[in-house]
């Protein structure tokens, strides 16, 4: 039994590879039967899941996904499998639950603009997704000293409004999406980037709700020396 990939197929795992190839090393994938696939990086902070374009009638797993799109193989056949599905490091349905089961706190836009931006702002190594005073922020930071340390040196991007309050904490250089709008799903500990069927859920590194999101550690607030003061402001850090 043969199934032809199609291009759109073929592009979503050549970007499953990009993506995850940086931790995963290898990246192992297995084509299961049905219209819905998956892939989960090995330290399971990563899934990936998206829709075939029509039914596979079988399963069909691939050791290295990046030496299999290599040899521009578009069609696969039951009968000439490539690796033992019982070796590979797949999602299983707790895996899958852990990721799509969660309760949606928010849901905001996060556009092609928003890709472009995460890209550009290099010196910052996070992005803190924010709602805070019933707005919506994306505020990228370093965080040297604690993850609620405000030094100054930060992006903040205005998103509108919202009636809840929560934050997450993304490695910036982890934002690696096809070139789309997508909708940023906020879960419970899990972070969603939704493309009509393609989906991306990460695992934030931190993440907070209600009365757990606090106020900001200014540095001015910790130092009380005029002296000191009068330094700081002299090297530009307050």
């Amino acid at each position: 039994m043969k199934y032809k990939l199609s291009d759109k197929t073929i592009t979503i795992l050549d970007h499953i590879v990009f993506v995850a190839e940086k931790t995963a090393k290898t990246v192992q994938f297995c084509f299961k039967k049905g219209v819905k696939q998956y892939y989960i990086t090995p330290k399971k902070d990563l899934l990936v899941s998206f829709n075939l374009d029509k039914r596979i009638n079988f399963d069909y797993p691939i050791a290295n996904l990046k030496t299999f799109l290599a040899k521009a193989k578009k069609e696969i056949d039951s009968e000439k499998w490539i690796a033992d599905k019982d070796k590979l490091l797949l999602p299983d349905k707790d895996d899958i639950k852990l990721f799509e089961g969660k309760k949606v706190v928010q849901t905001l836009d996060f556009t092609h603009q928003d890709i472009t931006t995460a890209i550009s702002l290099s010196k910052f190594k996070y992005i803190n997704i924010m709602g805070v005073n019933k707005k919506c922020v994306f505020r990228y930071q370093n965080h040297f000293n604690n993850w609620w340390f405000d030094d100054g040196n930060k992006k903040v991007i205005n998103k509108g409004k919202c009636s809840r309050k929560f934050r997450y904490v993304l490695e910036r250089t982890k934002i690696k999406l096809l070139p789309n709008d997508y909708k940023l799903i906020c879960r419970d500990e899990v972070l969603q980037f939704k493309l009509k069927h393609l989906n991306y859920y990460f695992l934030p590194e931190v993440s907070w709700q209600r009365q757990s999101v606090k106020d900001w550690v200014f540095a001015n607030a910790q130092v009380t020396d005029k002296h000191l003061i009068a330094l700081y402001k002299s090297k530009g850090f307050m």
